[in-house]
């Protein structure tokens, strides 16, 4: 890695000078950076040089992006690419040295001379970009030039920073959780006569949001004492961990939570009164209802590196008297918009190597999963395609012509055909409606579990077993080997259904402890619950 560059990001030469050009403001994981060096020598080609003045012998020039992480003063690099625009495979261009020497450098001349590079980016790039009084993140994109002057080796670079991002799936980021994330604790405010208490559960039904959007929080608060609710606050709360010693680390990877921060950095970025439509919570009574907060922009979750770690919580904080507070916390996951949301002109190139990555990654497996899903496919086309495309594989032709056949032959379409007068065709339709909703009702009846009406406990509630036989229609009232006569299902039927199995089998959304689990990488076991 070129740490020097940590050091010095800009060297300058009076008779050499390069200057960046950047083809987009944002760049993302899986695309490329591209952009032009232009490269100025002697003040360009109209300006003559003196026969005193000696020769320039260019031997190099290179770009190199760089990802550097900082803190009180402190830098490591932990991300370096780099590509080589002019080496002894690579000549420069006739307009800046006609001839080549045979040491494998340039006799350059006075010229302005343009040249592309274009650098090809990893899906996973690392953290975002992120900046803090004592901490930061950051991305810097360096041109480099090596050349003699009178056998004399001198350095020219330039340096810019940009902004880099890592795509997240969106199937992984903003999908709900197979259950609700929830936090619950109880005060007592008093114990004589009768405990008095107050309860609040605080519930979230997904773990990652975006950078200026809005959060929706569910909340329950049961009061259980004299006295009246009256404030809530919601807060969100920003925890910056410091470490001094690296993270260990073994053959399988890195053991960083292994690893406890030498001091943490805590603060509250927004705060939020629930006063709107709120008159508070009387005594000997419950509130349920849905928060909502908005966060500011510029906020992103920083997965713990050699320095440090950035993560949010969500508070919710009541209010029972002067001096009783009742607080539980959250963990929540801040991305960059434009890390779900990729800007037009990387969408092809992140689509291609997310689903080049992920082939590579299948084929040597060699395992596959019921849940069939192609990584990059919500990238790759329009909402339109995508539903063409399904309705494309899920229904064949055989399928088609099966159900064109099935409702040619329908009691409806027939009866209209040989017509029949309106209040025949009426009635024949009423008939048909209450054979195919028996039919369906007695084939849920035998697919499903039995429903909560014949187990549950609560007599205020219960129906009686006899009292539910006569509920139902005459159709399910039947011997169960009568129930269970149907014919063999269709192609379709059967296609449908294991879908439906594999899309219930497939594994549902993690919790995660920071973005490293939300990028388009197979590998997140530190993300993976313990079985």
């Amino acid at each position: 890695m070129p740490t020097d560059l940590l050091d010095t990001p800009r060297l300058t030469h009076s008779r050499l000078n390069l200057a960046i050009h950047l083809s987009a403001p944002v760049f993302m994981g899986g695309a490329t950076v591209e952009g032009e060096i232009h490269v100025g020598v002697d003040g360009g080609p109209f300006e003559t040089r003196r026969k005193s003045t000696p020769a320039l012998s260019l031997s190099r020039i290179s770009t190199t992006l760089v990802g550097i992480e900082q803190c009180k003063g402190r830098k490591d690099m932990f991300r370096a690419l780099s590509s080589d625009l002019i080496d002894a495979a690579h000549p420069p261009p006739a307009s800046m040295a006609p001839d080549s020497r045979p040491d494998a450098t340039w006799d350059v001349q006075p010229s302005n001379s343009t040249l592309p590079f274009r650098l090809d980016l990893p899906v996973v790039m690392g953290p975002p970009p992120y900046k803090s009084k004592k901490v930061g993140i950051s991305y810097w994109l360096s041109a480099l030039a090596e050349f003699r002057v009178s056998g004399k080796k001198h350095f020219v670079r330039q340096s810019r920073e940009v902004t880099v991002l890592t795509v997240h799936d969106p199937e992984k980021a903003l999908v709900n959780l197979s259950s609700p994330l929830l936090a619950t604790d109880e005060i007592v405010l008093s114990k004589r006569p009768n405990a008095q208490t107050v309860k609040l559960t605080a519930g979230l039904h997904r773990q990652t949001w975006i950078s200026g959007y809005l959060i929706f929080v569910d909340m329950h608060i049961d009061n259980k004492s004299s006295k009246a609710v009256k404030k809530v606050e919601l807060q969100l709360e920003r925890t910056t961990l410091f470490h001094s010693y690296p993270a260990p680390s073994t053959n399988a990877g890195s053991a960083d939570v292994l690893r406890l921060p030498d001091h943490r950095q805590t603060e509250v970025v927004v705060r939020k009164d629930l006063a709107d439509g709120f008159q508070g919570v009387p005594s000997l009574s419950q509130d349920l209802r849905t928060c909502q907060l908005e966060l500011p922009t510029g906020l992103v979750s920083i997965e713990t590196g050699r320095f440090f770690g950035v993560r949010y919580f969500l508070n919710i904080q009541i209010t029972c008297s002067l001096n009783k507070h009742l607080k539980v916390q959250l963990p929540i996951t801040i991305i960059h918009p434009n890390s779900i949301d990729i800007p037009p002109n990387a969408l092809a190139q992140v689509a291609a190597s997310i689903e080049h990555k992920h082939r590579n990654h299948s084929s040597a497996s060699g395992t596959g999963s019921p849940y069939r899903y192609r990584a990059g496919q919500a990238f790759k086309a329009a909402r339109r395609h995508s539903y063409l495309q399904l309705r494309k594989d899920t229904m064949g032709s055989t399928e088609m012509e099966e159900l064109t056949r099935t409702l040619e032959g329908s009691p409806r379409r027939i009866g209209l055909k040989i017509g029949d007068s309106p209040k025949k065709t009426k009635v024949a339709r009423r008939q048909s409606a209450n054979i195919l909703g028996a039919s369906s009702r007695s084939s849920h009846q035998h697919r499903l579990p039995r429903s909560s009406f014949d187990t549950t406990t609560n007599a205020k509630y219960s129906i009686p077993r006899s009292s539910y036989e006569t509920l139902r229609p005459p159709e399910q009232c039947a011997s169960p080997q009568r129930r269970l006569s149907r014919g063999p299902r269709s192609s379709l039927e059967t296609k449908v259904l294991k879908g439906l199995r594999g899309s219930f089998e497939s594994s549902g959304p993690r919790l995660q402890r920071s973005t490293s689990g939300l990028a388009f990488d197979d590998s997140d076991k530190e993300n993976r619950a313990p079985r």
